[in-house]
């Protein structure tokens, strides 16, 4: 009895986000236990009586919903602590250690990363994790600078007698930032690759994306900035700008293309066909067939995620789900049953994959295991 109110209080304080560092620590260490999922449960199931009309709750345990229960789950995790001394708050007073246990690490898949390389205009490679920070090359009168945090910086020295192209590219479990010779940043995503000028001349700024990239462009009227991409089997597609923020999502393995504008404006064109964006729409471009574009309302908090180092699910589906998850923990997915599944919630990306498992586990829809990287999804046994 005394754990089973101990569970309660750490699950209440937490959905509460009044949990001390000790706490989240405790919370963590349970929650991979799986003795965290009846208490985290029935706090929901108390919730929702609570909203329904006098308070009455009928079947609790029925009440909450996978989907439900994902979201509030998945939601508390900011961040995971290791386990060790465990401690647990009561009143007022200072923590005390509750019990000290020896934790074994077991085996995990640790969270993608700074990971990039940069392929030099002479086809020479710089693997960006291992060089050291400072000046790395010169490109046609160009510096290249390598700055702490994943942070890649060129620095134009003059107009370039011919234009030379550098490629830098983030393989899966990677991330990296890049501030082009105009001053425009770009962040690269896992298993991506942006090919770009060292230097920009003449009327026109342009640069060629696989994968995806997050842009904010430098202003200048007088030289248009415009992302090729190159649709999954089938013509390429622009993206011309002034000055602008948006996020571009070209992954050739997914169904679909969405370039999202936060702000400024953008002009999106495929097979021909030009669209205008305005702050908070995002265009839509099937990989599969034809179509032409489709322009809506944008759900920023979901494109824009990544780059706040979350994933974040909008009533996603789980193969999409485990595409992100495959990219960013460069592992290998298989599937032991078709899945009808969808998911909503948020949980950050600088957690080893098994926390990211277990959110999705207590859905009740899905299971998973992993063996030398290979990561097979299964229905969730009834």
């Amino acid at each position: 009895m005394e754990n089973k109110a101990f569970y309660q209080r750490l699950v209440r304080r937490y959905m509460e986000n009044k949990a001390s560092d000790e706490e989240l620590e405790v919370f963590f260490h349970l929650l991979e236990r799986g003795l965290l999922d009846e208490p985290i449960t029935a706090y929901m199931n108390a919730r929702a009586g609570e909203e329904q009309p006098g308070g009455e709750s009928e079947a609790p345990v029925r009440r909450i919903s996978p989907r439900k229960l994902w979201w509030a789950a998945a939601t508390l995790a900011g961040g995971l602590l290791a386990a060790g001394a465990v401690y647990f708050m009561q009143g007022g007073k200072a923590p005390q250690p509750l019990v000290q246990q020896n934790i074994t690490p077991r085996q995990d898949i640790a969270p993608g990363g700074d990971h990039a390389v940069l392929t030099l205009a002479d086809g020479s490679t710089i693997t960006l994790d291992s060089a050291g920070n400072g000046s790395l090359s010169t490109q046609g009168g160009t510096t290249i600078y390598k700055h702490a945090g994943g942070r890649l910086a060129y620095q134009a020295g003059g107009a370039p007698e011919t234009v030379q192209y550098n490629t830098l590219s983030t393989p899966r479990g990677g991330k990296y930032q890049v501030l082009l010779p105009d001053g425009t940043s770009v962040v690269l995503n896992a298993a991506s690759s942006l090919r770009f000028p060292t230097a920009f001349s003449g009327s026109s700024r342009e640069v060629e994306l696989n994968g995806e990239a997050y842009f904010e462009v430098a202003k200048n009227a007088a030289a248009p900035f415009r992302v090729k991409v190159q649709a999954a089997g089938g013509p390429g597609r622009t993206i011309d700008v002034l000055g602008t923020s948006f996020n571009v999502m070209a992954y050739q393995d997914e169904p679909v293309m969405r370039t999202t504008l936060v702000s400024g404006a953008v002009k999106v064109t495929a097979e021909g066909a030009p669209a205008l964006l305005q702050p908070g729409q995002q265009a839509v471009i099937s990989n599969t067939q034809s179509g032409g574009i489709k322009v809506e309302k944008a759900a920023l908090d979901e494109a824009l995620a990544w780059t706040h180092n979350e994933f974040y699910f909008s009533n996603t589906n789980i193969y999409s789900i485990m595409r992100q998850i495959s990219r960013w923990y460069n592992v290998d997915v298989s599937y032991e049953d078709s899945l009808h599944v969808f998911l909503n919630g948020n949980i950050r990306k600088n957690v080893p994959a098994s926390q990211v498992f277990k959110m999705l586990e207590l859905t009740g829809e899905v299971q998973f295991s992993t063996v030398n990287g290979q990561v097979t999804v299964r229905a969730a046994k009834r």
